[in-house]
This record gives C-alpha cells, sequence and structure tokens, in this order.
C-alpha cells in the first residue's frame, strides 16, 4: 500500500514561520473537507461535471474488450506506436516507464516476452518524428492515434503521415495497422474511423485528457505490451473506496491537498516539487506536471473573481537532482514545498563488491545501491528540515500495476480536492484553447481567418 508521511510539514518540525500545525488544520477544515469529498463523490456520475473519471476503476466492459483485442493483435506486430499529446501520452509514458522492464525497446524479443517495442509520438518536432519512422519498419507497427475530437493538430498531423506512409507500403490492408481511441459518436476521427474502417476504443464522455489514464487512453497500449491492466483497475478500485472517506485524518489525498493549499494562500509556498527517487516513476513527474498545473492553474474562480491562482508544479529526480537542483530548494527562496516518492522494495538488488576497500569509499563496500538511493532520499528530507524546507514522502512498498495504480488515482482525487478548495473550475483548460486557436488561425483553418489578421498583426507581420 502507500503510506503517506507529513510530518516535516509541522511548525514543530520547521518552526511557525515555515510550518503548519497540521493536525490542529486538519481539524479546523474537517467539515469543509467532509463537503468537498461528499460533493465529489454525489456528482461523480452527474454529465456535465467531468468527474467520471472516478469511476474508471469499475469499468469491467472496457477491461474485457481491451484485453481481447490485445490477444488479438498479439504476435502481428514488432512495435506500437502511439500517437497523442498532453493528457493523451503522459499518463502512458508514466505507468509504462514504471511497469515495464528498463530499456524496454532495446531488450530481445525473448527477454520482452515477445510483446512488441512501445513508442510514444508525443511532439511534433520533424526531427523526432523522421528519426524515429526512419528507424522502425511500419509494416510490423500498430498504430495507435489518441484524441477525443479528432481535431488535435499535433495527434491529427502525424496520423496524416502516417496514415499515407502505411497505406504506401500495405495498401488498403493498412487499415489493420490503426487503432483509434476517440469520441464514440462525433468528432473528426470517429467519422474517418467509420469510413476507413479502424478498430475503435471510446475516450468516455465527462473525462478530461489529464483524468484519462485509467480509460481507454491509457489501458489500451498498456494491454498491448502486456501490462497487467486487471491490477491496476483494482489498485484504483481499493484507493477509491479509502479516498471516500470524509475525514480528513483518514484520507490522504485530502490530507496533502490541503496542506499544498495552507503552504500556498499562509506560507506563500506556490511551487510545488515532485521527486520520485526511483528511475522507474521518473515520468509519473511529467504527468503530475500537467495534473497540478492544468488542474489548478486559473484566471478566475467559481464567483467570476479575477484570483490568477494556481500553485507551480516543479519535477524532479532523486538522486539525479540532489546534484542540480537541491542546493537551490535548500538555500534559495523558501517558496517550495517539496513531494518525495520512495520505493520500498526494488525489483532487483545491486551490490556494492569489496573493492577500493583502503580508500575513501571503501565504506560503501557491500552495500547495495538499493541501502544508497533510499539513504539518499532520507538524507535529503532531513537536510530541507535543517533549512526549514516544507516536505511530504509517499512511500509505495514496490513498484507493480496495483500501486501505481494506486498512487496516480491518489494525485488526480488530490487534485480535485485542492480545486474547491482554491474555489476555482478544476476541469477546464481555457487559457490553452487560446493558443489553440491561434495555431488554427496560422495554419489556415477555415473560420479562423479575422484571428489570423489579428494575431499577425500582433505579431508584427506585414
Amino acid at each position: 500500500m502507500i503510506e503517506f508521511n507529513w510530518k516535516n510539514c509541522s511548525a514543530a518540525i520547521i518552526g511557525n514561520e515555515h510550518g503548519l500545525e497540521v493536525e490542529e488544520e486538519f481539524e479546523n477544515y474537517k467539515n469543509q473537507i467532509s463537503q468537498i469529498v461528499t460533493q465529489l463523490n454525489q456528482s461523480r456520475n452527474l454529465p456535465g461535471r467531468w468527474l467520471k473519471w472516478m469511476n474508471l476503476g469499475n469499468n469491467a466492459n472496457d477491461l474485457w474488450l481491451i484485453n481481447e483485442y490485445a490477444d488479438e493483435v498479439k504476435g502481428k506486430f514488432d512495435n506500437v506506436l502511439v500517437l497523442g499529446i498532453g493528457g493523451s501520452a503522459l499518463g502512458g509514458i508514466a505507468v509504462t516507464e514504471a511497469l515495464l522492464k528498463p530499456f524496454w525497446n532495446i531488450l530481445t524479443p525473448e527477454q520482452r516476452n515477445n510483446l512488441p517495442r512501445l513508442f510514444f509520438l508525443d511532439n511534433i518536432d520533424p526531427d523526432q518524428i523522421n528519426g524515429l519512422l526512419n528507424s522502425i519498419d511500419l509494416k510490423k507497427t500498430l498504430v495507435n492515434v489518441i484524441t477525443k475530437s479528432g481535431s488535435t493538430a499535433e495527434t491529427m498531423s502525424v496520423f496524416m503521415i502516417l496514415k499515407k506512409r502505411l497505406q504506401e507500403e500495405l495498401g488498403e490492408e493498412y487499415r489493420n495497422n490503426v487503432v483509434a481511441t476517440t469520441d464514440k459518436e462525433i468528432g473528426i476521427l470517429r467519422q474517418l474511423s467509420t469510413q476507413e474502417g479502424y478498430k475503435t476504443f471510446v475516450v468516455p464522455d465527462d473525462v478530461g485528457g489529464r483524468f484519462s489514464v485509467f480509460s481507454a487512453v491509457g489501458l489500451l497500449p498498456f494491454a498491448l505490451v502486456g501490462i497487467d491492466i486487471a491490477e491496476i483497475l483494482r489498485g484504483v478500485r481499493d484507493m477509491d473506496v479509502e479516498l471516500q472517506n470524509t475525514n480528513i485524518f483518514e484520507n490522504t489525498a485530502a490530507q496533502n491537498a490541503l496542506i499544498h493549499y495552507l503552504m500556498d494562500t499562509q506560507k506563500s509556498k506556490n511551487l510545488s516539487v515532485m521527486m520520485p527517487y526511483s528511475s522507474r516513476l521518473r515520468y509519473v513527474s511529467d504527468w503530475f506536471v500537467q495534473l497540478w498545473a492544468e488542474s489548478l492553474g486559473k484566471e478566475k474562480d467559481l464567483n467570476g473573481n479575477i484570483v490568477n491562482t494556481g500553485p507551480t508544479p516543479i519535477k524532479a529526480l532523486g538522486a539525479t537532482d540532489q546534484h542540480s537542483q537541491i542546493q537551490l530548494y535548500n538555500e534559495g527562496p523558501n517558496d517550495k514545498i517539496i513531494n518525495f516518492i520512495r520505493v520500498g522494495n526494488f525489483d532487483t538488488e545491486l551490490k556494492i563488491p569489496e573493492t577500493f576497500e583502503y580508500t575513501g569509499i571503501g565504506y560503501l563496500c557491500n552495500k547495495t545501491v538499493n541501502d544508497l538511493i533510499n539513504a539518499e532520499a532520507d538524507s535529503t528530507r532531513v537536510a530541507l528540515v535543517d533549512y526549514k524546507r516544507p516536505n511530504v514522502t509517499f512511500t509505495i512498498s514496490e513498484i507493480t500495476p496495483y500501486n501505481v495504480g494506486q498512487l496516480l488515482f491518489l494525485f488526480e482525487v488530490q487534485t480535485a480536492i485542492a480545486g474547491a478548495l482554491y474555489n476555482i473550475n478544476t476541469f477546464n483548460q481555457p487559457g490553452v484553447e487560446q493558443a489553440k486557436n491561434y495555431t488554427y488561425a496560422l495554419m489556415g483553418r477555415v473560420g479562423y481567418e479575422e484571428s489570423a489578421r489579428v494575431l499577425k498583426e500582433k505579431m508584427g507581420a506585414k
């Protein structure tokens, strides 16, 4: 399971200037938190509330359909190529990097149990796209294109390129190399899928992209490379039961949401660092950055007041970033709260041999790298306390599908509770839409001519 330790945010540990009377604040906010948790769970089935991600752990039908398809295509492809951006890719990258064997794509087929290599194209850098497409056999590649609307310019531009190349190599049989994850009824990709005959899976209604990792958006790529998606969803369900508890003293997501909210609003700590001490969990930080930033960074509150609120998330990796960021965190502005993720037991053990024992590094002999990385995690937490820097720690017993499902769902619920504390709309992203509209205008999309004219004027174009 997951352990949560907030003690290093306590005023008793880091002083009153930077710390909180945590248990006293839990008591102060217990009624508000109870109302928030109750409201979230009462609204999880209501259309238009964008809370149906809370139900994804119970989606047995999708689980069955996805596993059936994964079994059907098993052994037919050497590569799976996922096309998506933002929430359509970050969760997939985070979970597969955590749960697949390290360096999956350079292992032999036998080492991968004859499962395919996995690639994500989540950007539109032409060098990256050309580099990958020139390195893999497209005839042996299954392309999973993910966009609910089908109008995501980045994803669909790459899919257009791939469709042409696949058709050139495979003719009309190319459609067997495509599986689309999109809206169940409407949108360009749904229309194209019907027209071209692509196999499809559904992005559920009222599930935003950054909350979609436990839908077909994430589960399909996971199943295609052999990850046990039933175990992921079991972890989600069990964590869901725990987080429906309206008592803040027994709800980890509510505790960390409140701590972050108070650190921001009372202690001027509006930077939130996510720092796992595991390379396999490094992309959990990337996923969290989108979840936290896009959900909580808002111009207006629910009453229409201009608030320009939102803590800024920062990604880091232990122990790597002890050598690049911790100097700033310890001695720079005291405006951050650090979230550590610590792994109790790694899958393998690596012993440091008894060599150079006569030198100043002899103390490492016969220890393990496992001991070293967790000693680094614990030492960094204590060093931060010495500098009066607040931090919390999540400890997972081991990296398994069950535990990863629990961890990510916990962060999703934590985000929803934090949004309610800030009194903002956690589930929209109007600041993202403006840039999208400008891009449509620059690229000549019909209906955006006036926007293009105005934009070119702003850019100083003749």
